[in-house]
């Protein structure tokens, strides 16, 4: 057995702020308080929106003040340690992703998964696929989130009466080099078949898409040069709109009015969503707020049939972590990622400073641990 060192490097914030007040700190290694948890030496590890978010000190008069030094990262990929007494899927030596948050959510579980080790409950933790590197397979959560929000679109679309899948259909994903755009499209194209694909970039990313998504994208609007998006794209032409953008409301004349829908993972949720275990119970005032933004949402689509939802990607699905994994191991989606060194703290802050911004990043910015 690997002999285990009683510190370790992690990534940390001491106190509220952007990344640029980030730091890597000596922090001790976490151990094992339940028997269907997992030890795990990080080689790679995902930085997301919500560390970002939680790190700066945004959500804290919702969902109440982190712990200082807090330990950043809630995804990584590396090999296991040691195993609880309970664990039955994994060994020493395995080889798997792990993510930190499950469902009811613990947004302030011990997690720090951009760390040298981390700790990780068996449910949440897959096999990496052997044919992928450990940084490419650190953005798995995003393909999950991907699986169910296209899942929950197609109900919508058959509620309405659409026939089949997304074979021949026109669908919009905003953002098509963020994080979670360019896995959307992917598992849209290369799963699903979807007949032509639409997306939003910046102009300096226009002849990105091309190099990272190559033969996926059918129509690349740069969202600068064009005030409304109906300028760039007919109006009520698109079957599905994939969101990733707060501009949500922005999207909904794009749809056919009959059978349209919006597939969210960036917009206000439902209060039942949020009282079904996405979040840990919260302040009365913000379920008042979420059911007033569903009046507005549909109050917009006043006059049509579209449907709105929002998902929010639960990696707790066994079945759908499954599929995802087995969707990177076939090939069908390559994360599109930069990675750059934890010792190289200037480069971290540079990045994760783009991802709480949302300007700047391509793909999912990805620490080497290992």
């Amino acid at each position: 057995m690997a002999t285990v060192p009683d510190t370790m490097r992690s990534l940390v914030t001491r106190k509220y702020g952007f990344p640029t007040v980030w730091e890597v700190a000596d922090m001790p290694v976490p151990t094992i308080v339940d028997p269907k948890q997992l030890l795990i030496k990080v080689h790679a590890a995902g930085i997301a929106t919500g560390d970002a978010l939680l790190t700066s000190g945004t959500t804290k008069y919702i969902l109440g003040d982190v712990k200082m030094p807090h330990k950043i990262g809630i995804e990584a990929a590396g090999t296991v340690v040691k195993v609880g007494s309970d664990v039955t899927k994994f060994r020493p030596g395995d080889a798997v992703y792990a993510f930190a948050i499950g469902r009811p959510a613990e947004m302030f579980a011990e997690a720090g998964f951009c760390s040298e080790y981390c700790v990780a409950r068996e449910n949440l933790v897959i096999h990496k696929p052997a044919n992928v590197e450990f940084a490419d397979v650190a953005n798995l959560a995003n393909v999950v989130t991907a699986i169910q929000t296209i899942e929950m679109g197609l109900r919508h679309m058959r509620a309405n009466g659409v026939a089949g899948g997304l074979e021949g259909k026109t669908v919009f994903v905003s953002g098509g080099l963020s994080a979670t755009g360019s896995v959307a499209i992917q598992v849209l194209k290369n799963v699903y078949g979807v007949g032509k694909l639409i997306t939003t970039v910046s102009t300096p990313k226009v002849p990105l898409v091309g190099k990272y998504l190559p033969g996926l994208v059918d129509q690349i609007v740069d969202y600068t040069k064009f005030k409304k998006l109906t300028d760039a794209i007919p109006a009520g032409s698109v079957d599905l709109v994939y969101n990733t953008q707060w501009d949500v409301v922005g999207m909904f004349p794009l749809l056919k009015r009959d059978t349209g829908v919006v597939a969210s993972i960036k917009s206000v949720p439902t209060p039942a969503l949020m009282r079904a275990g996405m979040l840990p119970p919260l302040p009365f005032f913000v379920y008042w707020f979420a059911a007033l933004a569903q009046w507005w949402y549909a109050w917009k689509l006043r006059g049509t049939n579209i449907k709105h939802e929002f998902h929010s990607g639960n990696i707790g699905v066994r079945d759908d972590l499954e599929r995802a994994g087995e969707l990177v191991a076939r090939g069908l989606v390559r994360s599109v990622t930069r990675v750059v060194k934890l010792e190289d703290i200037e480069a971290v802050r540079a990045e994760a400073q783009k991802v709480a911004t949302g300007k700047g990043g391509v793909g999912k910015l990805v620490i080497k641990i290992v």
